[in-house]
């Protein structure tokens, strides 16, 4: 019983951590691609991509660990409906203005208008379990993701990954500026990319092994899900661990002083409702938002996973174009020195 406590304690604190760390970096699919087609950089889009090698190492220690971890290792066959589901959550996220992580950070910090996010989310997923079309059905769920078959190939490929972590470890804190103590270093306005990577990475990991696919994208819609009479059903746990991201990202704001309650509604909440109906519907088609591909589906080397979330990067990027086209303008990111600044 004390162990089980004290596990779940852990993972509270875990989702509080990550969605600190994801508050203070300021962290966005969206503005991953505005990056890229603002500075012709893509230093946020690298980070993502080392959250998702930190989530595999971290993984592979555990699997050692914990025999049973494997069972949570599941993922999902690639096809044509995830990669359209891609395409629509960008689509989605462009209207929102945000992706899945942005959206939680903004709710963190006050913007009452992201439950509007919330609620089209749950829409769109209504909708696709209305039309109940063995088409737009998820693809086939396989017994284990391929991260947890063994063989030397993987062993060695795991390895690597722990000297590449044990070396981005010592490189943080020889590159941490000088002076600076570790809780300054906690406490600072912006955490750089890379630090962010390694705290979403290794939070998650340890609560992936724990509790299986836990991302709130995937938590809503299978709650919604539900609701609709289908035969599935979020872990309890996994909407407490929902609740503290939050809590850490107002942990953040708060600590900040930039939480701001913005709760008046405004014409533009409609935009927010539309994006979030797309982001939902585009989640159940992949499975999963832009959280759950990150954070599980790549690092579990799930079939899915990266030709979904390339789909969603192609859609934004098309949105952000036409935009711009039509005289709307862009944010420019500027993610020099491993800190983004809009």
């Amino acid at each position: 019983m004390a162990v089980q406590t004290l596990l779940l304690l852990t993972s509270f604190a875990l989702a509080a951590l990550l969605g600190f760390a994801a508050h203070r970096a300021s962290i966005c699919t969206v503005k991953a691609v505005e990056e890229v087609l603002t500075t012709r950089r893509a230093f946020m889009l690298v980070s993502f991509a080392k959250t998702a090698l930190w989530v595999m190492a971290v993984t592979a220690l555990l699997l050692w660990a914990l025999p049973e971890a494997p069972a949570n290792l599941t993922g999902w066959q690639a096809s044509f409906h995830g990669l359209a589901g891609g395409l629509i959550f960008g689509m989605g996220a462009v209207f929102n203005k945000g992706c899945a992580f942005s959206t939680l950070t903004r709710l963190g910090g006050g913007q009452l208008s992201m439950l509007s996010t919330l609620a089209g989310f749950a829409l769109g997923v209504m909708s696709h379990s209305l039309l109940d079309s063995p088409a737009l059905a998820p693809a086939a769920l396989m017994a284990d993701a391929y991260v947890a078959e063994g063989g030397v190939a993987p062993r060695l490929a795991l390895a690597a990954l722990g000297l590449w972590g044990l070396w981005e470890v010592w490189r943080l804190w020889r590159s941490r500026p000088a002076g600076l103590g570790l809780r300054a270093l906690v406490l600072a306005d912006r955490y750089r990319l890379s630090t962010s990577a390694l705290l979403l990475g290794v939070s998650n990991a340890v609560l992936y092994a724990l509790h299986g696919t836990w991302a709130y994208t995937s938590t809503l819609s299978r709650g919604v899900q539900q609701a609709m009479g289908a035969d599935v059903r979020p872990a309890p746990i996994a909407w407490l661990l929902f609740l503290f991201v939050v809590i850490g990202m107002f942990a953040s704001a708060w600590q900040r002083r930039s939480f701001r309650l913005r709760w008046r509604p405004r014409l533009g909440w409609l935009s927010y409702l539309v994006g979030g109906a797309f982001m939902g519907f585009g989640a159940a088609l992949v499975p999963g938002g832009n959280d759950v591909l990150i954070l599980h589906g790549i690092p579990a080397l799930s079939p899915h996973a990266l030709p979904a979330y390339l789909a969603m990067l192609v859609g934004i990027a098309l949105t952000l174009v036409v935009m711009r086209r039509t005289g709307a303008s862009l944010e420019t990111i500027d993610c020099s020195g491993d800190i983004c600044r809009a």
